[in-house]
C-alpha cells in the first residue's frame, strides 16, 4: 500500500505520502481492536440481556447470571466453570457474543468499502501525472558546484 501511494504523487512528495500512510496504518492498528471490542461488546451485552430476560432458567441460575453478567460482561458468563452458580447461561453468552462479534464484522466490512471507495475517488487520475514534477529537485543542490579547468 505505502509503494501505490508513493508511485501516485509526484516525486517531491514521495515523503509525504509514504508518512501519512504509515500514519494511517498505525492508527488503524492503534483504533480498529477498540472500536470491534466496543461494539463487539456492547451489541454483545444487550443481546444477552435480553436472552436472559426472556430464559427459562432456575431462579438462582438466572440471578448468579444476572449478577455475573453485570460484574463482568458476556464474557464472565461465558467463562464460568461447568457447575458455578450461573454456569447454566453458559450457552445463551455464547450465542450473545457470537451476535456482537457478528455486528462488530459488519461495521468493518462498512468501514472498509467507505475507505476504499474514498481512495479511489481520491487517487482518480493521479497516478496520471505520477514521476511528472513541475519541480524536479534529483539533479539541484543546496550549494553551487565549481569546477577547476587544469
Amino acid at each position: 500500500m505505502t509503494s501505490s501511494a508513493v508511485n501516485s504523487v509526484p516525486r517531491h512528495l514521495t515523503g509525504t505520502a509514504s508518512a501519512a500512510t504509515n500514519l494511517l496504518r498505525d492508527l488503524g492498528f492503534a483504533l480498529g481492536p477498540v472500536l470491534v471490542g466496543a461494539v463487539a461488546l456492547s451489541t454483545a451485552g444487550n443481546a444477552l440481556g435480553s436472552a436472559l430476560t426472556g430464559s427459562t432458567l432456575p431462579s438462582g441460575e438466572l440471578e448468579a447470571a444476572r449478577a455475573t453478567a453485570q460484574a463482568g460482561g458476556p464474557i464472565a458468563v461465558n467463562s464460568l466453570p461447568t457447575g458455578a452458580p450461573g454456569s447454566a447461561a453458559q450457552p445463551l453468552a455464547l450465542e450473545a457474543l457470537g451476535q456482537g462479534f457478528a455486528q462488530a464484522f459488519v461495521v468493518i466490512s462498512v468501514a472498509a468499502l467507505v475507505a476504499a471507495l474514498l481512495s479511489w475517488f481520491g487517487l482518480r487520475g493521479v497516478g496520471a501525472h505520477a514521476g511528472h514534477d513541475d519541480h524536479d529537485t534529483s539533479t539541484t543542490t543546496a550549494y553551487p558546484v565549481t569546477r577547476t579547468l587544469r
